[in-house]
């Protein structure tokens, strides 16, 4: 049998129960003793009254003298103190007490028969039904329809890959070092779209002939707000593996000048920010807006923007990824209409609850399953035709991240679903026992 950890309070429990059976089985050895003897004696006595009414001519049946009743005075007994009854089962019961030590193998096979009962109502309560199907065909073919048909149209007819927001916009004509004037923040052109050189040989390579997007963390959906927006308020671009360089005017055109310490610009947006007061905090804040009206200006452009984090871990994956059009924009579309999808069809089929009162956790745990299944079909259907067509654009990443996501939050939500089922059902028997116990115990000490 499985070992369990019990608390203080559960050994001590478990203690008096073992009292009690200890106490229960003598109590039972001692009463099947005195029945003996009490046969044997009532025995002996019908023989001995036979002989004494044939001499006196007085029939009586073994009935009568079993009718017979015997009065006796009852003492009520006095109930222990929870300590006192504590106290007695240490000192009877001088070890740990285990499930194993008070219950027989047939009452496990009972208790494991109990609970398989149990979990077969739960299944029934929460399987799908005819109408459940239906929504489930729904869910898939509104699933497959977006990755074949939907997804691909979106990604076809995306804007050009010209950056919107950079239109008209200056050149960074700051003399600073790492410094950008607050007024110039919003104005100026986010120094990490720098794609021309000066004339130092060592930055001559810097982006390494790279998509700048690929290269640059300014353009990381998620690095992007720490590294462009300390870029942008000091004028420079750091690269994927965390150099940095200073970006200025030459020839009338935005440039990569030098190689700066990616450690000093933080320093100086940390000094910025906590020194000059509330012109450092309004710096900050215009590079933030700064950074986010870039990235959404190249988000759902046709090159978009890589994946969170992937161009810092392998840059050459990256480029790969986005050539069959798996980028920020396309599995941040792919998973905002998979959502979508599942709202849709979980809002339609609570609508259509058909439960007693109370079973709603029950009921969901169907829609649940719904959408579970049809996230499963669909996203296996899809990595497989993308396999065998050998065409990955088809490959519908964010449908799968969506798929994956059910798998742990729907499951853990069914299981939890489920104990507290199986414990509401053993809390009704228990109950039951309860009482039971509770009426025996009132009968001795109040009679």
């Amino acid at each position: 049998m499985k070992k369990y950890r019990f608390s203080d309070e559960e050994k001590k429990l478990l203690k008096i129960a073992k009292l009690n059976q200890i106490k229960s089985d003598a109590l039972k050895e001692e009463i099947n003793s005195l029945s003996s003897e009490m046969d044997e004696s009532i025995e002996s006595n019908e023989i001995f009254l036979n002989k004494i009414e044939k001499r006196m001519g007085i029939i009586h049946s073994k009935e009568d003298f079993s009718s017979c009743s015997f009065k006796r005075e009852s003492s009520k007994a006095e109930p222990m103190e929870w300590s006192q009854l504590v106290s007695e089962a240490n000192q009877v019961v001088d070890y740990d007490v285990s499930f194993e030590n008070l219950l027989s193998q047939d009452d496990f096979n009972n208790a494991y028969a109990h609970l398989d009962e149990i979990n077969e109502t739960f299944k029934k309560k929460t399987g799908l039904r005819k109408k459940d199907f239906v929504f489930l065909g729904v869910a898939i073919a509104l699933q497959c329809a977006r990755q074949y048909v939907l997804d691909p149209w979106l990604k076809k007819n995306r804007a050009g890959a010209s950056a919107f927001d950079e239109k008209g916009r200056k050149n960074n004509a700051e003399a600073g070092w790492y410094y950008a004037s607050t007024d110039k923040i919003l104005t100026n052109r986010v120094p990490f779209d720098v794609q021309h050189y000066g004339d130092f040989e060592t930055i001559q390579c810097f982006l390494q002939g790279g998509d700048h997007r690929l290269m640059t963390l300014g353009h990381d959906p998620i690095l992007g707000w720490i590294f462009g927006t300390a870029n942008i308020m000091t004028s420079t671009v750091t690269r994927n593996d965390f150099v940095s360089a200073h970006v200025k005017i030459i020839n009338n055109e935005n440039k990569i000048h030098s190689i700066a310490n990616t450690a000093k610009i933080f320093e100086a947006v940390i000094s910025r920010v906590s020194q000059r007061g509330i012109d450092g905090k309004i710096a900050l804040g215009c590079a933030l807006l700064r950074e986010g009206i870039h990235l959404k200006s190249d988000i759902y452009t046709k090159r978009s923007l890589p994946l969170p984090g992937l161009s810092t871990v392998s840059p050459d994956f990256a480029q790969q990824l986005t050539k069959y059009g798996i980028d920020t924009a396309s599995v941040g579309t792919e998973i905002t209409l998979a959502c979508l999808i599942n709202l849709i069809i979980a809002i339609v089929h609570r609508l259509c609850f058909d439960g007693l009162p109370g079973e709603e956790k029950l009921y969901e745990v169907r829609t649940r399953k719904i959408l579970l299944y049809s996230n499963l079909i669909a996203s296996t259907s899809n990595v497989i035709a993308s396999v065998l067509s050998k065409n990955y654009k088809l490959l519908d990443v964010g449908g799968l991240l969506v798929t994956i996501s059910r798998l742990i939050t729907d499951i853990r939500f069914m299981c939890k679903v489920r104990d507290e089922f199986v414990r509401s059902k053993l809390d009704e028997h228990f109950e039951g026992i309860r009482s039971e116990t509770e009426a025996l115990y009132n009968n001795r000490f109040n009679n």
